[in-house]
């Protein structure tokens, strides 16, 4: 405990900090994180039920809007590659440890509804449910790296290691081809998306209308058939009672 108190403490120390990353990166770090919680909440995407609507097919808003970003996001970083601006750092593709990452990351957004960015844009709102997933954030990252990441860095986490070459490196083709081919395909995406979220609304207001017009009709039925009985009273009805019996030993 002691060990994992003096790394915490070494990691936030100003001079630390500094001598890692330069003088400028906080501030730079300041200004994109709030320009990225800026985009997350004016798309929509620190609600809970967005997120959470996402998985249950019933809110395509995060497909909509995440696929733009995406495709500027290409676009922009081998635009500025190719002019000489930046270098790209390509981390190592393993694939089983990504797919069995990925299903734990997928479950715990479904489950929380919310993921690292929105968490933290949610509670920006005053979302106080964003708690939990933030402090579950912190507590998975610490646990794996305290207890299992040495043990598994030699055997779990080589399984269908790639290299650190993305797909243009492997079909040694220019990566404008693959950026023009996942343009076209969110596209598609984007549009099929549309298409459906409007027809998920259609059927949608086509079932509340119909409910409204059954009930509608269900209600002008009852008031028509309570206008045809005649009005008895308690009074009537024993009236009519004894008049019967009296009838049956007459």
């Amino acid at each position: 405990m002691e060990e994992y108190l003096s790394r915490l403490a070494n990691t936030f120390d100003p001079s630390t900090i500094q001598s890692i990353s330069g003088p400028l990166s906080l501030s730079g770090g300041l200004i994109l994180g709030l320009l990225f919680g800026v985009v997350l909440q004016k798309g929509r995407f620190c609600k809970y039920d967005v997120v959470s609507g996402l998985f249950r097919l019933q809110d395509f808003t995060m497909f909509r809007a995440g696929a733009p970003i995406i495709v500027v996001s290409m676009l922009g970083i081998f635009l500025l590659k190719d002019m000489g601006l930046i270098e790209l750092h390509i981390p190592k593709a393993v694939v089983v440890p990504q797919i069995v990452g990925g299903l734990l990351f997928g479950a715990g957004i479904a489950i929380m509804g919310y993921c690292p960015g929105t968490a933290a844009g949610a509670l920006g709102e005053g979302s106080l449910d964003a708690i939990p997933s933030i402090l579950g954030l912190i507590a998975g990252a610490t646990l794996y790296a305290e207890f299992f990441h040495d043990d598994w860095s030699k055997s779990f986490l080589k399984l269908g290691e790639l290299g650190r070459s993305n797909v243009a490196d492997m079909l040694d083709i220019s990566p404008w081809y693959v950026i023009v081919l996942f343009v076209l395909m969110a596209v598609m995406f984007v549009i099929m998306m549309t298409m459906i979220d409007w027809a998920l609304i259609f059927l949608r207001r086509t079932f509340n209308m119909f409910v409204d017009v059954t009930d509608t009709i269900e209600e002008k039925r009852a008031a028509s058939y309570k206008n045809q009985l005649p009005v008895e009273t308690k009074q009537d009805l024993l009236t009519k009672f004894k008049k019967n019996l009296s009838d049956l030993f007459s």
